[in-house]
């Protein structure tokens, strides 16, 4: 098989155009050789062995592995903790050296200018539907929420679609009194750093922003800096301050199983609040317009990737969880392959309901009593509407939806996924029970206020520990100089 097709195997039609360019990146890179016996079900071993023995220079070690987690979340298999301990074992020290290169005095952050200015990293500012670019605008929505910034500089890479461009103006959008608000673009300005820098001391905050941007180890070298990692992937680089839904303790196991320098959980802060806005709650859809019944137990699965994303595991459990419960309709929203509509259609009779392209996911989420996440990382934007909708959400421990849901709704393994779905669908008195308790951790976690709060004193934090570092001096010789230099600024 050709190069191209091996990276496109089974992906949804959307990755193609992504998945083709990796393959021309790939063939750019590596000799024939190298590439010669590649399969799906090799390509993760051979590419990190590549990256780690393949004789590549370091621009082509970053440009392989940034490829690399690109394919991962694009389509299976995902990369497991050793391959990203592997890449991030080579690629650390790689962006440390390319950072430690500027040669530069220290450039010190005055105590009173640490609220007035922040940068944003947020890596391409995608749709509106996307959800780490829409948390990225939410994340500045709430510091703009501190009378004392002045300015809000968000940096992203690629062209503003209009829909963004209409959600950065409902989000951040004329605030009388309010702070300046400046998008910057990598793409249409080469010199973007040095602009940033000419306007004065800044807070550098990572939301987005792929983990391998050689500008993340170089913001900082050049002021305090904060990262958002809303997911469980452990950072390759560099912050002062990392804050996420998780406890110390949870970071230190996943991190740590993916290689992370003790230092980095060292300077993890738990946040209970996440970037987002109030989504209102949608107009209700009548069930009758779907021929559901009114008193039909609804489970949802939505995505544009399911065929890729809902595993044979996943697929045998929702219908086992239905299959001799009629009052259930397992509801799938979202492209599906006809062999696969067909055959859940056959084994689930009226039980199994496909809306292909549904023209309003928000008022389709009223209809819906349990949204039952596949076994993904994605799915936030989804979660969101259906939870707005007042659906329960069903998860596992990690991803996206797991930073919406409350801590004690969420499952261990696939094993007790389906043993929590066979008690909702059991207990409607348990349903409604966890309904109203997820109702009430959403308003919590979606306190801006409280999140301005966290970030606030985050922001100390991290210019603290700026200074205590040598503000700028060489990572190799603070960060990185001894294990835990830093453990005692935590």
């Amino acid at each position: 098989m050709k190069l191209d097709e091996i990276l496109t195997e089974g992906a949804h039609p959307a990755d193609l155009p992504a998945l083709r360019k990796i393959a021309e990146v790939w063939s750019n890179l590596l000799q024939p050789d190298q590439l010669a016996g590649l399969n799906s079900g090799n390509v993760l071993e051979r590419i990190v062995r590549l990256i780690e023995t393949g004789g590549l220079d370091e621009s082509a070690q970053i440009t392989l592995a940034s490829t690399l987690h690109e394919l991962s979340r694009r389509r299976a298999p995902a990369l497991k903790p050793r391959h990203r301990a592997r890449i991030n074992g080579v690629c650390r020290p790689i962006l440390t050296r390319l950072a430690d290169s500027l040669s530069m005095a220290p450039r010190s952050l005055p105590l009173t200018q640490i609220r007035k200015a922040h940068v944003l990293f947020v890596g391409s500012l995608q749709d509106a539907d996307e959800e780490p670019s829409t948390t990225a605008v939410d994340y500045a929505a709430a510091l703009a929420l501190d009378p004392k910034v002045e300015r809000i500089e968000i940096v992203h890479s690629g062209v503003i679609a209009p829909d963004m461009a209409a959600y950065l103006q409902q989000a951040l959008g004329p605030r009388p009194g309010g702070p300046e608000i400046l998008l910057v673009s990598t793409l249409e300005n080469d010199n973007f750093m040095a602009d940033i820098l000419g306007r004065g001391p800044c807070t550098f905050h990572m939301c987005a922003e792929p983990a391998l941007s050689p500008v993340i180890s170089l913001a900082s070298r050049l002021g305090p800096t904060l990262m958002f990692v809303g997911t469980d992937d452990a950072p390759v680089q560099y912050a002062d301050v990392y804050w996420s839904r998780r406890s110390r303790e949870e970071i230190q196991d996943i991190w740590g199983g993916q290689g992370a320098p003790a230092v980095f959980a060292d300077n993890h802060v738990q946040v209970l609040q996440v970037p987002g806005r109030d989504l209102p709650a949608p107009e209700p859809l009548p069930r009758a317009t779907l021929g559901l019944a009114g008193d039909a137990l609804v489970i949802a699965t939505v995505g544009d990737r399911l065929d890729v994303e809902m595993d044979e595991a996943y697929i045998t459990g929702i219908e086992l969880a239905i299959r001799d419960r009629p009052h259930c309709v397992w509801m799938v929203a979202g492209a599906l392959p006809d062999y696969l509509s067909d055959a859940c259609r056959q084994v689930l009779g009226p039980r199994f309901l496909h809306i292909p392209e549904p023209s309003d996911l928000a008022r389709l989420m009223t209809t819906v009593d349990v949204y039952a996440n596949p076994f993904r990382a994605g799915g936030g934007r989804s979660a969101r509407l259906a939870a707005a909708a007042g659906a329960s959400l069903l998860t596992l421990d990690r991803g996206e939806v797991a930073a919406i849901a409350p801590p004690d709704f969420l499952a261990k393994d696939a094993e007790d996924y389906f043993h929590r779905l066979d008690a909702l669908i059991a207990l409607p008195e348990l349903l409604a029970a966890l309904k109203a308790r997820q109702a009430e951790h959403i308003g919590q976690s979606g306190d801006q206020k409280a999140l301005l709060t966290s970030l606030q004193k985050m922001v100390r934090t991290a210019a603290r520990r700026y200074v205590e570092r040598g503000e700028g001096l060489p990572l190799s010789q603070t960060v990185f100089a001894q294990p835990g230099v830093l453990a005692a600024a935590s």
